[in-house]
């Protein structure tokens, strides 16, 4: 009998120590991620995605091709480099990598020339603090203009030139046959021809830089951001100017030069005097120098991709000529985004998540830089989203199509996640999304009211690499058209 307690006792004992070696084991690996404030757990990553996180510094990049309606064909490259540190890190499971620095460069068939650099760091330093910083030139030789205030909305239409000469003004369908419209050249009166080629169109120059500061509370759930922007732009008119293309109405090339343009006639019918608009014509650099804030409140479990959470957003943006700015005007945007998987298989590897955006912009102020209609607002998080039309708003219509001081913009997408696999040591996961928009515009908060949406719908495939990193196809339909779009990260 004290044979078998001693044995009893001595495999206790052993059993004990082993415990006691285990959770020292475990305690020590716990302090090497113990982070240093709190973060909430609804901000870790997914375990099927940390599981496929990697570790230390890589790159992602592609050479990029793309056709664009306005500009023709295009080539150019993104490049992504990320310090993702490693397990060891205290915010390995809490980030989507610990800086990333991205470079972009792209030049298209008609001579627009975009390059920008991003730099991003959460939890900077091991603080509750975030900084970005953008710089951002580029050069548009047919930026688009289609009008500002809440008559943008409706359908497009020109005096009819079928004939050869001005006819009776005639709405069109389709925006291609309203350019092939425009384009046709008629006689001068003077043995020489004129054209509507570039109506729609302007010559933009533009140089931005911005740098924010975040400073997360509650647990990484709320965020507060500052920030500074400097924005020089420089416009031109195509009005009395060769155009770049005209015909004559059986199809003959002919040199002709551009009547006055749209932004020509709003200028002087006061259309942008009612809007307090300036900054376009005499081919000076104008700048705009704003701060700018916001309030986040996120509960998304991976920002690059989420499976699950909210975002919501307020941000304001402030210009005033003591800030050294040409003009004196206040924006702000109001943002909801929900996430939410419904499916998912493959231990979750593959999956379906609904996603959807709600979005309200308005600026106001005695001197406006009409450009900043242009961008629903500039600190959204993704970036600026140009509104209303173009890849990241109402993708079927033409970009910045729809224009007004107060802008209203819903997305709603299914992502699915439907193959992954690994290539070269680098994870990959394939999969298609389904999208709609819709949007508007009003000429003032005041009169908001909820009809004259314009909507667009699509399909989009997706490529997820090394997770941090989405490509973007999407070819989205309206009743203007169709376009095909490529890029880099989900819209929203």
């Amino acid at each position: 009998m004290k044979t078998r307690i001693t044995l009893l006792m001595l495999t206790m004992l052993m059993l004990t120590q082993i415990a006691q070696a285990q959770q020292e084991k475990e305690r020590d690996t716990a302090n090497l991620r113990e982070l240093p404030f709190y973060i909430d757990p609804v901000k870790r990553m997914p375990d099927v995605d940390l599981k496929d996180k990697k570790e230390g510094t890589f790159i992602t990049g592609l050479p990029r091709f793309e056709f664009d309606p306005i500009r023709g064909f295009g080539a150019g490259g993104n490049l992504n480099v990320f310090w993702n540190g490693d397990e060891s890190d205290p915010f390995f499971e809490y980030t989507p990598y610990r800086h990333r620095l991205n470079a972009e460069f792209f030049v298209f068939e008609n001579g627009r020339i975009r390059y920008a650099f991003n730099y991003d760091a959460p939890y900077i330093f091991d603080t509750p603090w975030r900084l970005r910083a953008d710089a951002v030139f580029w050069e548009d030789p047919d930026a688009q203009y289609w009008g500002i205030g809440r008559n943008s909305i409706n359908r497009l239409s020109f005096a009819d030139k079928s004939e050869g000469v001005l006819g009776t003004e005639r709405t069109f369908r389709r925006i291609s046959d309203y350019e092939d419209n425009l384009k046709i050249a008629i006689p001068d009166g003077e043995g020489g021809f004129v054209t509507d080629f570039h109506y729609n169109q302007i010559i933009q120059r533009e140089q931005l830089y911005n740098l924010l500061g975040e400073r997360v509370l509650m647990g990484g759930k709320m965020r507060i951001m500052f920030g500074y922007e400097m924005l020089f732009t420089q416009f031109e008119s195509y009005g009395g100017k060769i155009a770049d293309e005209a015909v004559t109405v059986d199809g003959q090339s002919v040199n002709a030069i551009n009547n006055e343009t749209l932004v020509d006639i709003q200028k002087g019918d006061g259309t942008w005097d009612r809007f307090n608009l300036s900054g376009f014509g005499d081919d000076q650099w104008k700048f705009t120098s704003m701060l700018a804030w916001a309030l986040i409140y996120d509960t998304r479990d991976f920002e690059p991709d989420p499976s699950k959470g909210i975002f919501l957003q307020y941000s304001h943006e402030w210009s005033v000529p003591e800030l050294g700015s040409d003009f004196s005007f206040n924006k702000f945007m109001l943002q909801a985004q929900a996430f939410k998987t419904i499916s998912k298989w493959k231990g979750g590897k593959r999956r379906i998540t609904l996603a959807g955006m709600a979005s309200l912009g308005h600026i106001w102020g005695s001197n406006i830089n009409f450009i900043e209609m242009y961008d629903l607002s500039s600190q959204a998080e993704a970036g600026g989203i140009l509104v209303l039309g173009g890849e990241r708003s109402l993708r079927g219509f033409r970009e910045a199509r729809m224009l007004a001081p107060t802008v209203g913009l819903i997305n709603l997408e299914m992502r699915t996640r439907l193959y992954d696999f690994k290539l070269l040591n680098q994870e990959f996961v394939l999969g298609l999304t389904p999208f709609f928009d819709a949007g508007t515009v009003w000429d003032g908060i005041d009169e908001i009211e909820l009809n004259g949406f314009r909507g667009s719908a699509g399909i989009g495939g997706r490529i997820g690499w090394n997770q941090s990193t989405v490509m973007r196809l999407d070819y989205a339909r309206s009743r203007e058209g169709s376009q095909i779009f490529f890029g880099f990260g989900h819209i929203f």
